[in-house]
């Protein structure tokens, strides 16, 4: 009796299929060469070799770039990634190559130099002890010298080709928001958000800025997002982004030919303002009074749409965020004139009574809007 023995392309080909069942953290394997440039790579094939002493193994192969100077320096740190660094995995699998990838992430070096992610799931630095090559690659066998460990278990898993998760996070976040960040920032990044964490609950509600910080500290939101401007106390400030205001006209306006004017310049006409309390009309107001000029603010509304549509009836000029000046000029008779005044350029801020008092799913949508806002 004879046995078909399957020839060696099939048993790699279903090798390979019997590898997508295999579930694996996602890691990022770094080093540095001793003229302190900069490697690293996504890895899968990491795995603890002994408690005593210990020690890890890696697998790298021969024509990776990573190679050369991790032999050559005998160091290397294993990053272990969390569900949010799933745009690293790309950065460090040939999407950009040499030092441009550490553009990606927040990345630091430790005393001897070696580059390591800070928010990784851990660091772990490693000697190397010795090292055995095998077919196409190079078994690395570390020594592990110094652990770094961050509180809370989300792996990054890749398993079948794709990326995810061990679990879905669930929770409730109650997030209060200013109408700039709201509408130029928030949906992209929400959005991105929920898709990671289809579980967690977020309530979002507008409130302007000096509303926002109130409810912050009065517990009624666990995350606020403001303009800075109001006077913050007792609550932790975490930068978010940058925005710019510009003027809007409608089409034939003195102003709608000009690239840029002067806030002193705009104050001959009439404008039409946001709801009391908003941080553009209290911007105008302070710039009015420095300069010691009437604002004539004819009319206020509540919405963007409703101050692109009154200026864009010739009912007055506007002040708005550039990016959303920019999309009802893009569909309505309206023009955007730049202002030229330092004060035109706002930053938008994250407030929080505390990191460590907040429940891990606020925790995990801080740490994603910190992430998205780099």
């Amino acid at each position: 009796m004879t046995t078909n023995l399957p020839d060696s392309a099939q048993v790699t080909s279903e090798f390979k299929r019997a590898m997508r069942r295999l579930a694996s953290t996602v890691t990022i394997i770094s080093t540095a060469d001793v003229n302190g440039n900069r490697y690293g790579m996504t890895a899968t094939a990491v795995n603890s070799l002994t408690m005593d002493p210990p020690s890890l193994l890696i697998c790298v192969n021969h024509s990776a770039s990573i190679h050369p100077a991790l032999i050559g320096r005998g160091r290397f740190c294993v990053n272990v990634l969390t569900t949010e660094h799933e745009d690293l995995v790309s950065a460090f699998s040939g999407r950009l190559k040499g030092d441009a990838r550490f553009e990606v992430g927040e990345w630091h070096n430790e005393d001897s130099g070696m580059p390591y992610l800070e928010g990784a799931q851990c660091n772990l630095f490693c000697d190397i002890d010795s090292v055995v090559p095998f077919g196409t690659h190079s078994v690395v066998i570390g020594r592990v010298s110094a652990v770094r460990v961050e509180e809370g278990i989300r792996p990054l898993i890749f398993a079948d080709g794709k990326l995810g998760a061990t679990q879905s996070l669930t929770g409730h976040v109650r997030i209060a928001s200013n109408l700039s960040t709201l509408t130029q920032f928030l949906p992209a990044d929400l959005e991105s958000f929920l898709k990671k964490h289809p579980l967690i609950d977020v309530h979002l509600e507008e409130k302007v800025s000096t509303a926002v910080l109130t409810a912050v500290q009065e517990n009624a939101c666990d995350i606020g997002l403001i303009v800075e401007g109001p006077k913050v106390s007792g609550l932790e400030v975490i930068p978010y982004r940058d925005d710019r205001l510009v003027l809007t006209v409608p089409e034939g306006h003195p102003l709608a030919g000009k690239a840029s004017t002067k806030f002193a310049d705009t104050l001959d006409y009439d404008y039409v303002g946001l709801h009391t309390g908003s941080q553009i009309n209290l911007q105008i107001q302070r710039a009015a009074a420095e300069i010691d000029k009437a604002w004539h603010c004819r009319m206020q509304v509540h919405t963007y749409d409703a101050l692109a549509a009154m200026v864009q009836a010739g009912l007055g000029i506007g002040m708005l965020p550039l990016k959303m000046a920019q999309l009802y000029a893009r569909a309505m008779n309206i023009k955007v004139v730049e202002l030229d005044e330092p004060w035109a350029h706002r930053r938008h801020a994250i407030v929080i009574r505390s990191y460590d008092s907040l429940q891990a799913a606020g925790k995990r949508l801080i740490d994603h809007l910190k992430r998205a806002s780099q």
